[in-house]
């Protein structure tokens, strides 16, 4: 891995549908990988359905910054296909489908979620033309979270290079920050824990295949109050400085 693109995902709402969810809307706590590939494709121009084999080929890690609670409300979705045109056209108006959805928003005195995302690939030139973009605020495309209506903005952190993060090898016990693969899991280390962590496990989308199947999810696991998470890893580990010497310390969802 070369360089690493560092930028933080912020806005006043998200919605990223859980994939089993039919008609009640629910939300990851997170970006999934499919909404970091999106993310990344928005920034440097790529159309709907155009990237997802070249961004599968990315390394991305993410990690949850402000602590998020959950409101449902009801969303009155309007039907605008073709079959729908004729009757729209005749009563001026097309019928309304009401639908709980869940939306996640942020906790306490926060005013916007954040989400840290890590982005490497092996073409140099996208990274750098996506680092280039955040840092100017020119994304090609607009930014959401989940959903249009979630108007989001990219804030560019840092462009590391190699001698600017430490790998930690597999088996280092370590203070992880992102959001993690539970397949890479070795051990949580509980031990003198404080304050107190609440872990949350459960399956998310990570790839798309051609005509926009989705690939078999995996399991992940986060702190559901944004707090880091002890461990020992079966994979090594990126330790990052960010900023006024924040530590980030980071398991890409690859592996």
């Amino acid at each position: 891995m070369k360089r690493v693109l560092i930028f933080d995902l912020t806005g006043p709402m998200a919605h990223f549908r859980k994939y089993y969810t039919n008609s009640s809307s629910l939300t990851y706590g997170f970006p999934p990988r499919t909404v970091l590939m999106g993310v990344v494709a928005a920034v440097v121009g790529y159309e709907r359905d155009s990237y997802y084999e070249l961004l599968d080929r990315g390394r991305f890690a993410v990690a949850v910054k402000v602590p998020g609670r959950r409101l449902v409300q009801t969303v009155n979705y309007v039907r605008t296909k073709r079959e729908d045109l004729t009757e729209l056209r005749r009563l001026g108006r097309a019928r309304g489908t009401q639908t709980p959805v869940e939306f996640l928003l942020p906790e306490g005195d926060h005013r916007r979620l954040r989400f840290r995302i890590f982005f490497s690939h092996p073409d140099a030139g996208l990274v750098e033309e996506a680092a280039a973009r955040l840092r100017e605020n020119r994304t090609y495309y607009p930014l959401y979270l989940g959903l249009t209506e979630c108007i989001a903005a990219g804030e560019y952190v840092a462009l590391a290079g190699p001698d600017d993060y430490d790998v930690l090898p597999a088996g280092t016990a370590l203070t992880l920050t992102s959001v993690l693969n539970a397949a890479l899991l070795q051990e949580i280390l509980l031990a003198g824990e404080t304050p107190s962590r609440r872990l949350v496990r459960e399956r998310a989308p990570h790839s798309f295949g051609p005509g926009r199947i989705l690939r078999p999810p995996v399991s992940v696991i986060y702190e559901a109050r944004a707090q880091s998470l002890n461990v020992r890893l079966a994979v090594p580990a990126c330790r990052f400085l960010v900023g006024d010497n924040a530590v980030e310390t980071v398991a890409f969802l690859e592996g």
